[in-house]
């Protein structure tokens, strides 16, 4: 009993120092919280504040909102951010509206990067042909002088040298139509792959494959998912949605009429929604039959 109140005081001045502490930081000087500049953050939260902005971005679209949240960051912040969020969005197989979307916000914050050249709108080089014609210089009509005779002069009947065979190449598409197939795998969801290649079946990188329905588009480039091939692309479609196929060269579609269908039914399995495998293959250019000039003649 006496140890209890030799220890009373101890526990009476613990327990009054608790509740002046709990008023002091409650009443009479409570913690604000108060919005930090993004500028003052450490560096890796800077970045993730540049990709957090990116993301909204990407949402909303507005490109003056996303100015504003990144204004006063340091650049090489910014662009470290930019390169990684593109860098690790490519890689996945990101759609091409998401990837465009981060394209325009790093060139309004003066970022380039590698990843991001495909989606710059920079002209295709021509497709070059093994098959071009080379031109035949045209040559000059000679007239043939007449010879004189002491004792008459004869009139003479001009000739002209025919004009040699000239071809001239017909424009082509640049990709034509080469396989349309329809694909059945129930381990894979509905889809329309597309396969981009030269004449001799090698895929070809960086080619713009346009997927058209009658209420928008999208847009891929080839070549990024090199471990399905070079020219390798391919798109997510819905049901009951009619899809046509083109290229940046050609307004016109290449396939149309693409619209997911039940495979053929095998017995025994359940039906299975097919995909599309498009092949596209370069054209060659094709040079017309030679047209050859007929010899004219002049008159007396």
């Amino acid at each position: 009993m006496r140890s209890f109140f030799q220890r009373l005081p101890l526990l009476v001045g613990l327990v009054l120092g608790l509740l002046g502490g709990l008023i002091y930081t409650w009443a009479i000087a409570p913690i604000e919280l108060v919005d930090v500049d993004p500028k003052r953050m450490r560096a890796d939260y800077r970045q993730e504040w540049v990709r957090l902005a990116a993301l909204s971005y990407i949402a909303d679209g507005n490109l003056e909102r996303a100015r504003w949240r990144l204004d006063g960051l340091p650049p090489e912040d910014i662009a470290a951010a930019m390169e990684a969020l593109i860098s690790e969005y490519a890689a996945a197989g990101r759609s091409a509206g998401t990837m465009r979307s981060l394209t325009v916000l790093a060139q309004a914050m003066g970022v380039q990067t590698s990843a991001m050249l495909v989606y710059l709108d920079t002209p295709i080089a021509p497709v070059s042909s093994t098959n071009t014609p080379v031109p035949t210089p045209m040559p000059t009509l000679v007239d043939a002088t007449p010879t004189v005779v002491p004792t008459a002069v004869p009139t003479v009947k001009p000739t002209r040298t025919p004009y040699p065979p000239t071809s001239t190449p017909e424009p082509r598409a640049p990709f034509q139509l080469a396989v349309r197939e329809q694909v059945c795998d129930p381990e894979q969801a509905p889809h329309i792959e597309v396969v981009v290649q030269d004449e001799n079946g090698t895929g070809l990188p960086g080619v713009e494959v346009w997927l058209m329905w009658a209420d928008g588009s999208d847009r891929a480039v080839t070549g990024l998912k090199p471990g399905r091939g070079l020219g390798y692309v391919d798109f997510d479609v819905e049901e009951e949605i009619e899809y046509s196929l083109g290229t940046s060269e050609l307004g016109a579609p290449l396939a149309s009429g693409l619209q997911l269908e039940l495979c053929p039914e095998e017995k025994g399995k359940d039906p299975v929604i097919g995909s599309w495998r498009i092949v596209l293959e370069r054209s060659p250019l094709v040079t017309s039959t030679p047209t050859v000039t007929p010899e004219g003649g002049g008159g007396e």
